[in-house]
């Protein structure tokens, strides 16, 4: 016998015992594994219309209403933004009217926060402003070692 029947001879012999279960018959070919898919995201205006007006705070955050500062439109201001985040994000900003319209507009197209009607987002976009408006930079800005 040669070398290479003898190789070949022992291929054919696992390639037959690959094939054969325990029982000495052939297997049958295995099933395709079902894997299942995630369900679609709902649209931001599907979301939308499921959400009330106005969110209850969410517990882990453990805000209470007199966490923002006294004014008309801290209730509203407070049940909204709490509902998915702690007020300390919020008092942490420092923003013009225009630019905490453009965060509130950015809440809602991004991450599905419910639309407001013009005067519940106009009496929360007054009240951000005017609590937590720009603030002056500090000494640090003159930092030669910041400068490009």
């Amino acid at each position: 016998m040669n070398l290479t029947t003898v190789i070949t001879a022992g291929i054919l012999m696992m390639a037959a015992l690959m094939l054969l279960d325990r029982a000495g018959s052939f297997r049958p070919p295995a099933e395709p594994l079902a894997t299942a898919k995630p369900a679609p995201a709902p649209t931001v205006a599907a979301r939308g219309k499921a959400l009330p007006k106005a969110l209850p705070p969410d517990v882990k955050h453990q805000d209470t209403l007199d966490t923002m500062p006294a004014g008309k439109g801290q209730e509203e201001t407070f049940y909204l933004c709490a509902a998915c985040h702690g007020t300390a994000i919020v008092k942490a900003q420092g923003m013009t009217r225009e630019r905490w319209d453009a965060t509130f507009q950015f809440m809602v197209d991004r991450h599905g926060m419910a639309d407001q009607d013009k005067a519940d987002r106009d009496l929360i976009v007054d009240y951000l402003a005017e609590h937590f408006p720009p603030r002056r930079r500090g000494r640090g800005q003159d930092n030669p070692f910041l400068k490009n």
